[in-house]
């Protein structure tokens, strides 16, 4: 499993960090919006953690979860986004992952993706 330091340093592509924090909001609001809005107010507050940086940092996403609601309610929250992420991304939802490895799994795939084409591009 990578450290916080380095998931922080992964770069994802625009697109799936909207995605993937598509499925942090609707997770989140399944508790009622206001709650989803107070969350991750206090997760800026008091972990210095922004919403948009979420996806760079699951695992202090996962601290704040564990935090406010307890470690088992944060498990359930927690694998209620992996859920709703890997169906949103066409991944296999039978292996139990936690949200940072998730997001390494994403990243390897998209890299992998990207150097192909590169290398086809090269090539003609």
């Amino acid at each position: 499993m990578r450290s916080t330091l380095e998931l922080s340093s992964m770069s994802l592509d625009p697109e799936t960090e909207r995605r993937i924090l598509q499925c942090v909001d609707e997770v989140l609001e399944t508790l009622g919006k206001s709650e989803a809005k107070l969350f991750i107010s206090y997760l800026a507050r008091n972990l210095g953690l922004k919403k948009k940086e979420i996806p760079r940092k699951p695992e202090q996403f996962s601290k704040g979860l564990n935090l406010i609601f307890g470690e088992q309610a944060a498990s359930v929250l927690e694998t209620a986004i992996v859920q709703k992420l890997l169906a949103n991304l066409g991944i296999d939802r039978k292996t139990k992952l936690t949200l940072a490895r998730v997001i390494v799994i994403v990243k390897a795939e998209r890299e992998k993706s990207s150097n192909a084409f590169r290398h086809i591009n090269s090539h003609l």
